[in-house]
């Protein structure tokens, strides 16, 4: 009964937390390796070495090095992008009852976005050159300073509006769409082997089934995963 008494509290303790923080934050890190930095909207400097578990919140900025990787979750609907190396953006995200409405805002780089079916926000991807509004779907988008960007479908579609000129495009499932600062735009089947290949996922370690793990955040927004294990 003790045993049982302890394991209340701490499930208590867990669901205070998320939901004490839940109004605030509208990401987390799922996987981070390599050069992976943050700066969150209220600092100047990047910080190093994004963690695992870390919250992310609105206009938080995430820039990658060589090698550098990491996968975003959003809370609401548990959308997913995941940012290779040598990429810069900003999240950002704003609530709506129970759903997010978000913006990532790619300065360069390369990410894969994987959109749930999104309820009552939208899902935007905005860069030098274009505005992509996604409603559900899975693509890659690479986005090349001075050239363009350019969209790979993989699941559903998305809408991309060219900044210069306005015109819009529809990219399509295995189709390629192209956005260039001149107002130039374009989509065409995808070729085999264009898109980035999907990055390796490494294993992930087996936690045992005694062990309770939950967020503890500071003032600063960084989080630190405690364990608790039981008998």
């Amino acid at each position: 009964m003790k045993k049982l008494n302890i394991l209340m509290i701490l499930l208590l303790a867990i669901l205070f937390i998320e939901q004490g923080f839940a109004v605030d934050k509208i990401a987390l890190t799922l996987k981070a390796r390599g050069i992976t930095q943050l700066k969150r909207s209220t600092e100047k400097d990047f910080k190093p070495n994004l963690k695992v578990g870390t919250s992310l919140f609105s206009k938080d900025h995430i820039k990658t090095g060589k090698n550098g990787y990491a996968v975003l979750v959003f809370l609401d609907d548990k959308s997913q992008i995941k940012i290779r190396e040598n990429s810069e953006m900003v999240i950002s995200g704003e609530r709506q009852d129970d759903a997010i409405s978000k913006t990532i805002s790619m300065q360069f780089g390369t990410l894969k976005a994987e959109v749930s079916p999104q309820r009552k926000g939208e899902f935007i991807i905005a860069t030098p050159t274009s505005v992509a509004s996604v409603k559900g779907t899975v693509f890659w988008v690479v986005v090349i300073p001075g050239v363009g960007d350019i969209f790979y479908g993989v699941e559903g579609s998305i809408e991309v509006t060219n900044n210069e000129s306005g015109t819009v495009i529809v990219v399509g499932a295995d189709q390629t769409g192209t956005s260039a600062p001149d107002g130039d735009v374009g989509v065409e089947d995808t070729e085999e082997g264009d898109p980035p290949e999907e990055e390796e996922e490494e294993e992930e370690e087996t936690e045992p089934t005694n062990t309770l793990e939950f967020p503890l955040q500071n003032d600063q927004g960084d989080v630190k995963n405690v364990k608790v294990e039981y008998k």
